[in-house]
């Protein structure tokens, strides 16, 4: 088919487009939910359905589901972004940029996270890093107290707050020596500006995270970076730490800036 101007304009994106947004509904309406399953609802072929599954699940939208091997389900992103305040919706079109010239300079995945209840739901990352969301997808959402964008996100909230969140994710169980660890990693995130995560998610996984804040201060999301454990060691926490605090600042200001209010001097 020609435009006007004699352009050729193709079907087939179109056609993906349509069968992907197809495939989101099927997934929302029916989750958890199988390729096979999908395929005979759509009426669409198989190879079609995972192409778009798995651009999907790329971009953040759909996820396996962890406790049924082979079923999808949508993320939790969904619902985040419907009921997302100006300032989270400021920070996800602020950081975009940003993240990508983070990722860029420290060669590591790196992503925007918000607090969904009492997990961390990926809000945005480059196009092409695919680690962070991988995370997610075959572990699930990151749990807030072992997440260095959630514990960026604990350490700037009121006490009480925090206090509150802890007690609902912290297993009764929990010896009194990890609770008071966990207390001084929060008192020492909020000393430094960036909190720090090595290998309680992921045994040989590490990351730093800090948080992106409103013109009150108060925090509306995170930015984080991965690495490997290795990279945390002498040095190397610092200089990520560094990094993703002045990543987060710049993303706070515009935040700042959208709301028509000064940012606040840290």
């Amino acid at each position: 088919m020609r435009t006007d101007d004699g352009q050729v304009w193709h079907h087939a994106p179109m056609k993906s487009v349509r069968t992907a947004l197809r495939v989101f509904e099927e997934v929302a309406a029916r989750q958890p939910v199988g390729l096979s399953e999908l395929s005979r609802a759509l009426d669409v072929p198989k190879a079609s359905v995972q192409r778009a599954l798995a651009s999907l699940a790329d971009a953040g939208w759909l996820r396996h589901d962890v406790n049924r091997p082979g079923q999808w389900v949508v993320t939790a992103r969904f619902s985040v972004l419907a009921d997302a305040s100006p300032a989270v919706i400021s920070a996800r079109d602020a950081a975009r940029p940003v993240l990508d010239g983070l990722r860029r300079r420290l060669g590591a995945p790196v992503g925007l996270f918000v607090l969904d209840g009492d997990r961390m739901v990926v809000l945005a990352g480059p196009e092409g890093t695919r680690t962070v969301r991988s995370v997610e997808a075959s572990l699930g959402p990151l749990p807030v107290h072992v997440s260095a964008a959630g514990r960026a996100i604990l350490a700037r909230l009121p006490a009480d707050t925090t206090a509150e969140i802890l007690q609902r994710v912290l297993p009764d169980h929990t010896d009194p020596e990890t609770v008071s660890r966990l207390t001084d990693q929060l008192e020492q995130a909020r000393r430094r500006g960036f909190a720090v995560v090595a290998g309680e998610y992921q045994e040989d996984l590490g990351a730093v995270g800090a948080a992106v804040l409103d013109a009150d201060g108060a925090p509306v999301a995170a930015l984080a970076v991965m690495a490997p454990l290795a990279r945390l060691e002498g040095s190397g926490t610092d200089v990520l730490g560094r990094a993703v605090l002045a990543a987060a600042r710049e993303v706070s200001g515009e935040v700042s800036r959208a709301v028509g209010a000064p940012a606040p001097v840290r």
